[in-house]
């Protein structure tokens, strides 16, 4: 009798469960699933690998295809599926290959500067593509063996073209990126002393060349010091020195760092504050 009533409230409760929760079958998708941190950030011009899929008790494994892509704002969104070149190894490195014997085992293919991993659900971000500024929203079809689903807005990432991620405690302020156009490749840096612009000649980036950007120098001018680039321009722990004249004529030098990456190609202007 005890076994019988036993049997009875785990019966019970068992009914009472599945009338509360849906537990997914074998074969089934999970009505959970979904990107952990929806909202992305990416830096426009450089290699990524974003998000990260939450399969919870789907049946795997899983296929992913991006089904749409549109931006937030209404702005074009084809560089993104705008092709680009890509070396591939056709033949297994040893290290000891001459530069013609490297050329031999390599291939050249265009893929889409954004795709999908179909088998993770990661997308993937060459290097050297030339996505805009915008935020981007990503309708994402997932199947298994039970069937499919799209998820609206699975992902939305937003792209930057340059970032200022951090200036020393000695800098009067935040330095200031701007991108003034699209050529040429190149950054106009201008110091600004107690407020103050200065010539090109009053800044420096020479004393400390094994850390930072790497570019070649142009010219001093009386709004700035111009480097050519190439893009894009990785992140880079950069030293600039201040030309300080004293009142008697004497000089002196003070040195701050900043970091800061720019993604899309083009003409910048950088403003240090001292």
């Amino acid at each position: 009798m005890k076994r019988l009533a036993t049997a009875m409230v785990i019966a019970g409760c068992a009914a009472l469960f599945a009338g509360c929760v849906d537990i997914p079958k074998e074969g089934s998708i999970a009505p959970d699933i979904g990107y952990r941190n929806r909202k992305q950030y990416a830096m426009s011009g450089l290699e990524q690998y974003i998000g990260d899929f939450l399969a919870s008790t789907s049946s795997l494994p899983l296929h992913f295809e991006i089904m749409n892509i549109r931006e937030t704002n209404g702005q074009d969104v084809s560089a993104l599926s705008k092709q680009i070149p890509v070396v591939r190894y056709t033949k297994a490195i040893t290290g000891g290959e001459s530069e013609e014997e490297l050329r031999l085992k390599t291939d050249t293919i265009a893929l889409p500067a954004v795709t999908i991993n179909q088998h993770t659900g990661v997308i993937e971000v060459l290097e050297g593509n030339h996505i805009p500024a915008g935020e981007y929203r990503f309708d994402i079809k997932v199947s298994n063996s039970s069937g499919s689903r799209v998820l609206q807005d699975a992902l939305i990432i937003e792209f930057m073209e340059y970032e200022v991620i951090s200036w020393s405690a000695g800098m009067a302020r935040r330095p200031e990126i701007e991108r003034v156009a699209d050529a040429p490749n190149q950054i106009r840096f201008v110091g600004y002393l107690n407020g103050e612009a200065l010539p090109g000649d009053r800044i420096d980036f020479t004393r400390s060349r094994s850390v930072g950007f790497r570019g070649t120098f142009v010219d001093d001018t009386d709004d700035g010091e111009i480097w050519d680039v190439d893009f894009p321009v990785m992140e880079s722990n950069t030293y600039c020195s201040w030309k300080i004249l004293g009142q008697t004529g004497e000089v002196s030098y003070m040195s701050e760092n900043f970091n800061f990456v720019l993604g899309l190609p083009g003409s910048y202007v950088i403003r240090l504050y001292k």
